[in-house]
């Protein structure tokens, strides 16, 4: 027996009906096809992972999918306006910027014990100011008259780090 629906072209269905009723599977009623893989406990995944400031290979691993799977999933939600991969979206965007945030004040922290992290932030935040395209840290070290850092011993570093600590205090 062939089902009794009709297609949305508004032709007759020719698939063979399910056992004991008068339609088939595309017309019964459930959903066809694959299942999402956008499921509750993958959404929180996903946004945990991203929060904690992984990576998007290690969030979708962490979530039981793949990586071209989880960008599908963003592309699908950057491009609809609303639904469950639109909230995705918006939800790992969001969890990015609290990692970046986060990531930002604990580097500014440590700025305040290495002065390294300082150039290293400084590289970061001000990314061409100091000319050229090289970083702020390779102005420091290798402009004409400067001392080239790279050359130093970690003693040295370290004792240079001590003098540059008491001079911040006053002591020199």
């Amino acid at each position: 027996m062939t089902c009794t629906a009709k297609t949305a072209k508004g032709n007759r269905c020719k698939r063979p009906a399910l056992r004991g009723r008068d339609v088939c599977h595309a017309h019964g009623g459930r959903k066809v096809g694959r299942p999402t893989a956008l499921t509750p406990d993958v959404h929180e995944r996903l946004v945990q992972a991203t929060k904690a400031g992984c990576p998007a290979w290690v969030a979708a691993q962490s979530s039981g999918i793949s990586v071209t799977t989880y960008y599908e999933i963003l592309k699908r939600g950057r491009a609809e306006e609303s639904g469950p991969y639109r909230e995705l979206f918006e939800a790992v965007e969001r969890a990015k910027a609290e990692a970046y945030l986060h990531a930002m004040v604990m580097w500014r922290q440590a700025m305040r014990e290495n002065w390294r992290a300082s150039v290293a932030y400084v590289d970061r935040v001000d990314r061409g100011r100091f000319g050229g395209g090289g970083s702020a840290d390779e102005h420091a070290q290798g402009g004409e008259g400067r001392l080239d850092l790279s050359q130093l011993s970690t003693e040295e570093l370290e004792l240079l780090e001590r003098l540059h600590n008491r001079a911040d205090e006053g002591e020199v």
